[in-house]
């Protein structure tokens, strides 16, 4: 009778064990953001995923809020979230509700001693010596968006032309269409494979090759498609990879 009394508290308690498991499973989604996205980025077990395959959430709100940039690449972590990692090497955590976390990961340097992080600010609020010169030297283009990041000011203008600014207004910088420290070269100074120029024109018709870099592997291609930047992934063979919009 008494072992069958521990054979009936053993079952119990195992029975306990795994419900705890699943609530603390479930419970990440309880955390504050800062918790969720050190889980997130502490997972060994977060399998990558294809970026182009990301919800259309994230996709949105990487490119209203990472425009200076793109998806280097993407993970997946069960039951917590998503971590994004950009070629500035910034990270940005969503939870399973595809909503953006805050936290201060980020509140570091990154490559080129650039200060990561940065916060979107209105265009109406830029400094006059910033529209001038942009009504100068762009007279065509338009500022869609604007980025305070550290002490500078990144601009997004129509066609994808990235500027910066110091704070108080003076011009840095014309990003190239975006940052990234690494090899990077003009499409013009790359021998680019003709099936691979057919590839991308099937893709993205229309599209005008601009930058070539190589980067953990991987060529990364930049296009751009009337005001819209796109970046076509291969493998270090000229391997088709994947494309982020």
């Amino acid at each position: 009778m008494k072992k069958l009394a521990l054979y009936l508290i053993g079952g119990l308690l195992t029975i306990w064990a795994v419900a705890c498991q699943k609530d603390t499973a479930t419970d990440y989604q309880l955390l504050d953001d800062e918790s969720l996205a050190t889980s997130i980025a502490d997972d060994r077990g977060k399998q990558e995923v294809n970026p182009s395959t990301l919800p259309a959430e994230i996709l949105d709100y990487v490119g209203e809020n990472y425009f200076e940039t793109y998806i280097d690449a993407a993970y997946f972590a069960e039951g917590k979230g998503y971590d994004i990692l950009l070629a500035t090497e910034e990270h940005a955590y969503f939870n399973l509700r595809r909503r953006a976390l805050e936290h201060r990961l980020n509140d570091r340097l990154g490559p080129c001693g650039r200060l990561m992080g940065g916060r979107i600010i209105p265009v109406d609020s830029l400094r006059p010596a910033i529209v001038n010169y942009v009504n100068t030297h762009y007279p065509d283009a338009q500022i869609l968006r604007a980025k305070r990041k550290g002490d500078r000011v990144i601009l997004l203008l129509s066609g994808h032309i990235i500027l910066v600014f110091s704070q108080d207004g003076v011009f840095e910088v014309d990003a190239q269409h975006w940052f990234d420290c690494r090899a990077c070269a003009p499409a013009g100074l790359v021998d680019i494979p003709a099936d691979v120029v057919d590839l991308i024109e099937a893709e993205l018709p229309g599209a005008e090759i601009k930058r070539v870099c190589r980067r953990s592997g991987r060529i990364v291609v930049g296009v751009i498609t009337g005001d819209s930047r796109h970046i076509v992934v291969f493998d270090k063979d000229w391997n088709f990879l994947f494309i982020v919009p």
